[in-house]
């Protein structure tokens, strides 16, 4: 019985640790692929948001629909933000939400020119900021452990 037990408890020493290593690899697959996601989501954004923008200007329904992307859009940076990040990109990862918080800032500009009949993305820094984050993607990439 004590030969069980004590095989029992190798077999729990070995696979505990093992747990943390899968388990950081896990952590940096999930946030490399929800970050990629996000990035996408920005440079779609940043593609499409002068068409957008030009669309709104003569449409009250193109403009309510606007409106939901940039609120849709705030949303997304408010979960990104929540991340689990792993310890290795760290430093950008707070980088990114540095410039999310311009972003959202912009994002609220942007949705009051919409509420004031302006054009929607002037003085807004938007495009600017969509721009310096996805190139923190490169940075990202870079670090991700091989």
């Amino acid at each position: 019985m004590k030969k069980y037990g004590l095989s029992l408890l190798l077999l729990i020493l070995l696979v505990v640790p093992g747990c943390g290593i899968a388990e950081k690899v896990g952590d940096s697959v999930n946030f490399t692929a929800d970050t990629a996601s996000y990035m996408q989501t920005l440079t779609e954004f940043g593609q499409e948001m002068g068409t957008w923008a030009t669309d709104a200007a003569t449409d009250p329904q193109a403009r309510d629909e606007l409106k939901d992307r940039l609120v849709a859009l705030k949303e997304q940076i408010v979960q990104y933000a929540g991340l689990q990040v792993p310890e290795y990109a760290a430093d950008l990862h707070q980088s990114i939400v540095g410039y999310n918080e311009t972003l959202q800032q912009g994002l609220d500009q942007a949705i009051t020119n919409l509420e004031e009949g302006k054009a929607a993305f002037e003085s807004t820094g938007i495009p600017e900021t969509i721009n310096q984050v996805n190139e923190l993607l490169n940075q990202i990439t870079q670090v991700i452990p091989q």
